[in-house]
């Protein structure tokens, strides 16, 4: 069996690249996109490397683009019509869903209409947990029927293994004392970093002697100076932004305590898994998929309604067990091993290749 994924999104994120491999151990070969066309790039892209049996799409939005809705209609319609060829040339279409729309849609109403009518022409869906899948049903309006549960697989020991924490704060300049909350990723206002920096600054009584260290790229320059303006007025918090290489992954990770996720807004989450990967305890708010992905290791998780709740799971932190959280976190992980991911993905390939 020969499947292409598009888009191509490996230079960013490793997930694509462990699913191909994990897939390639399950006899499939794996093929990606070369280059970008702007007329029919789907279409051409499967033209390039004939024959392929399945078309595995992910992440939509680099086909919908557009700042004005005249423009990402027109770019819309054709998506869907560059799909519909595929279908027409015998193409089997399988769709993983990572977000219920693209972060910070301009457009919401346009791309749920978009998908809508994209997933009429799919074959077979992906999403990463059970207790999703009726609200997207319901959302997407497909049958239910036509999906199939694919867990979100772990990145353990694609960063390196862990270190001790005070060899990975002496590297990283960190203070040695306190204990440390890292909130590690893309920095995007959908994750809820302001109510963080808010909450550690007007509660020093719970903070003061802990450490937020928030780290990654920010989504572009004005809201990283938002972030720094906000983080010279909260004691205790360390902003380190830029894109993070690599190799300093690991050592973000075990200098953390625990790592705190305050997202407003979130179906699937890499920096969760992430987290897991490292059997850290981790704060996110409550919500089907993540009280799935962490199983039994949810004694941070916290009612996004309540506007306590951030607060009260951060001062849970300063006095839990966290060598017992660590276990429960690494338990939860090895359920999303890379092995039954490559096998549930080539069984829904199987039952997509036999559809009429």
């Amino acid at each position: 069996m020969r499947t292409l994924m598009m888009p191509d999104y490996r230079a960013d994120n490793p997930y694509q690249a462990l699913l191909a491999n994990a897939l390639q151990m399950q006899g499939v070969e794996v093929y990606f996109p070369q280059g970008y066309r702007r007329i029919l790039p789907i279409r051409r892209a499967l033209k390039d490397h004939t024959p392929i049996e399945i078309l595995h799409l992910h992440w939509l939005n680099p086909y919908l683009k557009g700042r004005t809705w005249l423009v990402r209609f027109t770019y819309s319609i054709k998506f869907l019509v560059d799909i519909w060829l595929c279908k027409q040339q015998g193409y089997k279409i399988v769709w993983t869903i990572h977000n219920r729309l693209s972060h910070e849609a301009p457009f919401p109403t346009l791309e749920l209409w978009t998908i809508r009518q994209f997933v009429k022409l799919v074959d077979r869906i992906i999403v990463h947990h059970q207790s999703t899948l009726p609200e997207l049903a319901k959302l997407y309006q497909f049958n239910l029927d036509k999906a199939a549960v694919v867990p979100h697989g772990h990145y353990c020991g694609v960063y390196g293994e862990a270190i001790e924490p005070a060899e990975a704060r002496a590297i990283l300049g960190l203070p040695e004392s306190g204990k440390l909350y890292l909130n590690f990723g893309m920095l995007r206002p959908y994750k809820g970093i302001e109510h963080l920096l808010k909450i550690w600054r007007d509660y020093p009584e719970v903070t003061a002697d802990h450490i937020l260290l928030i780290v990654g790229k920010p989504l572009n320059e004005d809201y990283g100076q938002q972030l720094i303006e906000q983080a010279k007025r909260t004691k205790g918090a360390i902003l380190h932004l830029g894109f993070v290489e690599n190799h300093l992954i690991s050592g973000y990770f075990s200098a953390a305590d625990i790592v705190v996720l305050p997202f407003e807004n979130i179906l699937t989450s890499g920096s969760l898994l992430l987290a897991m990967s490292y059997a850290k305890p981790i704060i996110v708010p409550q919500s089907p998929g993540t009280v799935e992905t962490l199983g039994s290791a949810t004694d941070l998780v916290y009612d996004s309604k309540d506007k306590l709740g951030l607060l009260q799971a951060i001062q849970k932190g300063t006095r839990s067990d966290l060598a017992v959280l660590s276990e429960q976190v690494k338990q939860a992980c090895s359920r999303s091993n890379w092995q039954t991911v490559g096998h549930k993905t080539q069984q829904v390939y199987q039952l997509a290749a036999v559809d009429r």
